[in-house]
């Protein structure tokens, strides 16, 4: 079952952007603490629900795990994850901002109806 939903998540590209997220300097570290402290809590024998109960004792360490990395993609910079993750509108590694230098040449014509 967990190599069946890491061979998922590796389809997604998920882990490495959460790797990358955890590497980045512009990530607040405490942000950086959640994965960390849910991986604290997987092996803490310390459970909201104990493990002895076979099926529901995995899930809470599953939901904890899961709950850690998608707070740290959604609580990141905005511009730190869209750069991380390869958005079309950071090409090179870093947005240029409009500053008016920027000159888009081109014809017009007016169609009247």
């Amino acid at each position: 079952m967990v190599r069946g939903i890491w061979t998922l998540l590796s389809m997604t590209g998920i882990p490495r952007l959460i790797l990358r997220l955890m590497l980045d300097r512009r990530v607040p570290f405490r942000l950086k603490l959640l994965l960390p402290a849910a991986v604290a809590y997987v092996i803490s024998p310390i459970d909201v629900v104990p493990d002895f109960l076979a099926f529901l004792g995995r899930i809470d360490d599953l939901i904890a795990l899961i709950a850690a990395g998608l707070l740290l993609i959604l609580l990141a910079p905005r511009d730190v994850l869209m750069e991380v993750a390869g958005s079309p509108a950071y090409q090179g590694g870093s947005r240029k901002p409009n500053d008016g230098s920027t000159v888009i040449e081109g014809e017009y014509r007016k169609l009247d109806e």
